[in-house]
């Protein structure tokens, strides 16, 4: 059998064809870019959807097995509204976009912080849809024209099927799904004006939405019989594709922006994850539940490192690893907030400023920019330290994503938090996530479970080192009173 992953993101779409032992037949990708000045941060829907299409126009022609089975991950909170012929009626909003701000606030206000997390599992916060949609609803007319509100992952399975199905993960980013009831909450909707019908049907992932259309299979040169899983949020996808499976693992997906998830005792509510804005969201699992720590800047402030500090050599196509050689065993005393246009937890913002600390005339670029990956171990650990006391206690942590490249940064991981890090065989955990999904949901698996002994495997372990652990922790507690005075700076 071949059973593919697609993975559509913030910066490109990729995918990964797979057999059942998780070996790779055949992959590609598309690039594109995101757009927006002044705080605001868009993504053209049409344009996405033609990269897409075309990426899988491509793979028809040259993967050398007819596609049994597809599903599909996608970055979460954007939405895609379209009008009655199918035309896209504005940009998509993406996470870092300040607009929703005010409404965040006002929403507090309406429902009360504990209300709104004991209905969504999310403390309310501007990362998340609904902000963004009061915003819509009250300065254009989108809303009211839209026949179809989609998210990225349930947009792609209705041009490919003409079903409009969502999975939970994903449908927990609006801030208006009833992660109880496993449905829409329509008094959430009403504050944004969109009705539950213009929204899809959520459904278990690894449920069968059904086989792609005959005109369309036909078009892209797919196999006509094949089947639309339901997939789900890519950071959700990505932890199953690490092999996340029970609370002894984490997993942590360095992209654009780094998510670590951890796996909650049950459905989790209460003040504290509000005070630290930790969520409670339905795992790809069934009737499981994770909680995450997020840096907003992992990728884009590693790429604004590399461009602003290292100009001349920025282009090289194995910059990153020799940068990696020049980092390795390095000391600095430089501390570095990493909240540069945006902050993750503990305190989710999306207007926030970083803080470069410790420099002198005599400082190099390189202790900046490891400066700079510090403080974003940093910045998770002392999101970690609040996180323990709700029970959470992994013992390893699963590393995947483009970061999990550099052998710095994750040796830096297991010497900041005191545990193995574990890289996995496969790249590309979001897509072999999604074939997990597609092959047990389609029965080519007994079990998820079965799929992940199958198919997932580790490449190599980085074990804590205990004098870089006692370094890190001195200069942790620096950190920690530096983040305490400076995270609300302006």
């Amino acid at each position: 059998m071949a059973i593919a992953g697609l993975d559509v993101g913030t910066s490109g779409c990729k995918i990964s064809v797979y057999d059942l032992e998780g070996s790779v037949l055949y992959q590609s990708a598309r690039r594109y870019e995101e757009r927006g000045e002044g705080g605001h941060r868009e993504l053209d829907a049409g344009l996405v959807a033609r990269n897409v299409l075309d990426l899988l126009k491509e793979t028809g022609r040259d993967c050398p097995q007819p596609i049994d089975a597809l599903a599909v991950a996608s970055l979460g909170e954007s939405v895609v509204c379209l009008d009655a012929e199918g035309n896209c009626l504005a940009p998509s909003m993406l996470t870092g976009d300040c607009r929703g701000i005010p409404e965040t606030g006002e929403l507090i206000e309406r429902l009360g912080p504990l209300r709104i997390m004991e209905i969504t599992g999310l403390p309310p916060n501007e990362l998340y849809s609904l902000p963004k949609l009061v915003y819509m609803n009250r300065e254009t007319d989108v809303i009211r024209r839209a026949k179809h509100i989609f998210f990225f992952e349930d947009y792609v399975g209705w041009l490919l099927t003409g079903a409009r199905a969502v999975s939970y993960s994903s449908a927990c980013r609006s801030m208006a799904f009833d992660i109880r009831k496993k449905a829409w909450s329509e008094e959430l909707l009403s504050l944004a004006g969109i009705r539950p019908e213009q929204l899809s049907l959520p459904v278990e992932a690894g449920t069968v939405i059904g086989p792609i259309l005959p005109e369309i299979a036909q078009k892209l040169g797919l196999n006509p019989a094949m089947k639309l899983v339901a997939g789900g949020h890519d950071q959700s996808c990505a932890a199953l594709g690490s092999g996340l499976y029970d609370a002894r693992g984490c997993e942590t997906s360095m992209g654009t922006c780094e998510f670590m998830l951890m796996m909650l005792p049950g459905l989790t509510m209460n003040p504290a994850m509000i005070e630290n804005d930790f969520p409670c969201i339905p795992y790809v699992l069934p009737d499981k539940y994770l909680t995450s720590m997020e840096v907003t800047t992992c990728g884009i402030l590693k790429n604004w490192g590399r461009d602003t500090l290292f100009s001349a050599d920025a282009g090289a196509p194995d910059f990153y690893r020799r940068l990696d050689g020049r980092l390795a065993g390095l000391k600095t005393e430089v501390l570095a907030l990493p909240q540069f246009g945006s902050a993750g937890n503990p305190d989710l913002s999306m207007d926030a400023r970083g803080t470069l600390a410790g420099l002198t005339v005599h400082t190099a670029p390189e202790e900046i920019y490891l400066a700079l990956i510090e403080g974003m171990a940093f910045q998770l650990y002392l999101a970690y330290e609040r996180l323990q006391k709700l029970g959470v206690a992994p013992e390893y942590i699963v590393a995947t994503g483009g970061g999990a490249a550099s052998d710095v940064t994750l040796q830096l991981r297991a010497d900041v938090f005191g545990m193995r890090v574990l890289r996995p065989e496969s790249e590309e955990a979001g897509t072999l996530g999604c074939m997990l999904l597609s092959a047990a949901g389609t029965g080519a698996y007994p079990s998820l479970e079965a799929g992940i002994r199958r198919a997932v495997r580790i490449r190599r372990i980085f074990e804590p080192n205990p004098a870089r652990r006692a370094y890190y922790m001195e200069k942790y507690r620096k950190y920690r009173d530096l983040y305490a005075r400076m995270r609300d700076f302006k």
